[in-house]
Parts: C-alpha cells; sequence; structure tokens
C-alpha cells in the first residue's frame, strides 16, 4: 500500500499559517468604507435635520406653540388643542394610540382606518381630499374620539370637540420641534377642508399639539406628572 506523507517546505507552511496581504488590504478598505459611510450618513442626517428645521423637544407655552401654528396657516390657530397634561400624552401612548400624521373620526366617534401599512403621508392626503357623507368607511372601534376628548385641553377659540356636528373630524398631530415635518400632516388638513362635505360645513379639524408644556410642571429632563391649572 502506498503511503502519503507530508512532504511541504517548512517554510510555505509558515507563509499559509499566516493572514493572506490581500485579503488583509481588502478588509481594511471595507473597514475604512465602512467608517466613511457612517461619517456620510451622520452629516446627512444633520444635514437633512437642519433642512427641515427639527429641533430637540424643548419646554414649550400655550404662546409659543400658537405662533408656530400661525407660521404654517394663520386660519388654523382658533383651532389649536394641547394634551392637558404629560401622564394623559404619556398614557396615550402607552396604550398604543399612536398618533401618527392624522386620525379621522366619524359623526359616532369611531376613528376611520384610513393608513396603509407604509404610513404614507399621500395615502392620507388623498383620502382627506376624497371624504363622502355616502360612503361607508372601516372603523375601529376600540380607538374612540371620547378617549382623546378627555385627554384634551382646548385653547382656539374655534374647537369643537362633538363629532356628532360633523360627518367627520380630521385630527392633526404636530409638534414645533418637528419644524417643517409637520407640513405633510398640514397639508393632509387643506385637503381635508376641500372635500365636498367641507363645503356644506361637515368636516371638523382640530390641530393637537404634542410639544412638552410648561404649565406640565417640568424639572430639567424629568417629566412631572401633576396637573397645574392656567
Amino acid at each position: 500500500m502506498s503511503q502519503y506523507y507530508n512532504i511541504m517546505d517548512p517554510a510555505e507552511k509558515v507563509r499559509l499559517s499566516q493572514p493572506d496581504p490581500y485579503y488583509k488590504k481588502h478588509m481594511k478598505t471595507l473597514l475604512v468604507f465602512a467608517a466613511v459611510l457612517m461619517i456620510v450618513l451622520t452629516a446627512c442626517k444633520s444635514a437633512m435635520m437642519r433642512q427641515y428645521a427639527v429641533g430637540s423637544p424643548q419646554i414649550e407655552t400655550i404662546e409659543s406653540v400658537r405662533n408656530d401654528l400661525i407660521k404654517f396657516n394663520r386660519d388654523f390657530e382658533g383651532y389649536l388643542c394641547v394634551f392637558r397634561d404629560s401622564a394623559t400624552l404619556v398614557d396615550w401612548f402607552k396604550n398604543k394610540n399612536l398618533p401618527g400624521r392624522s386620525q379621522f373620526y366619524n359623526s359616532g366617534g369611531y376613528r376611520i382606518i384610513t393608513q396603509d401599512s407604509t404610513f404614507c403621508s399621500g395615502v392620507e392626503t388623498d383620502f382627506a381630499g376624497n371624504l363622502k357623507i355616502n360612503q361607508i368607511y372601516r372603523i375601529d372601534s376600540l380607538t374612540t374620539f371620547s378617549k382623546l376628548k378627555r385627554n384634551l385641553l382646548p385653547v382656539g377659540d374655534k374647537v369643537d370637540l362633538d363629532p356628532s356636528n360633523y360627518s367627520f373630524t380630521c385630527v392633526i398631530f404636530w409638534a414645533k420641534f418637528l419644524g417643517k415635518l409637520n407640513m405633510s400632516s398640514f397639508q393632509i388638513a387643506v385637503s381635508a377642508l376641500n372635500s365636498q362635505p367641507a363645503r356644506s360645513g361637515k368636516v371638523n379639524v382640530l390641530f393637537v399639539d404634542i410639544d412638552i408644556l410648561d404649565f406640565w410642571n417640568t424639572s430639567g429632563n424629568m417629566i412631572k406628572t401633576e396637573i397645574k391649572t392656567r
């Protein structure tokens, strides 16, 4: 029987036991590329944040958020609402009632399902502009306007928290720190106000601000939940 012997040159063994120079160079190139990519993405994010005037959440006043709402559209000032206190806002999120850009409610106070899985603002904008009084809409029976209503403090003089007065109530969630990112939400409101039911006064619009407000007794970075009346 023939036998095989390892007759490899010792120097060759040493060479094969060490990393391939090409491999080392390739990995170094990949690491440098990844580092550069991270820097570029971070810079792009900062640039986008500046472009859309997005800032860090700050403690705001009713007057500061009102002035910011006026910048988008002075006609919206009368429809301004805020959360009564930080606890109600936190509970609203904890109960998975995620605001998104907008919510629509029917006259019975049930939320109308409008968003698709992409959460595209264009879907909501198109929906808002094509509201029809006689059309049947899918509803979320677990999310009612009454739940939202008890958390809201009306600020504007045109606020109406009774959905039964309208065929549709369009609730726009926005925040001062979101800057120009609010624009898509306000476009939804404009679209709703140009819909057919709106011409007969059957569409109500509310602008609910979700900034941190001064009368929530905020202190530093911690938000206390006590209600302080104004």
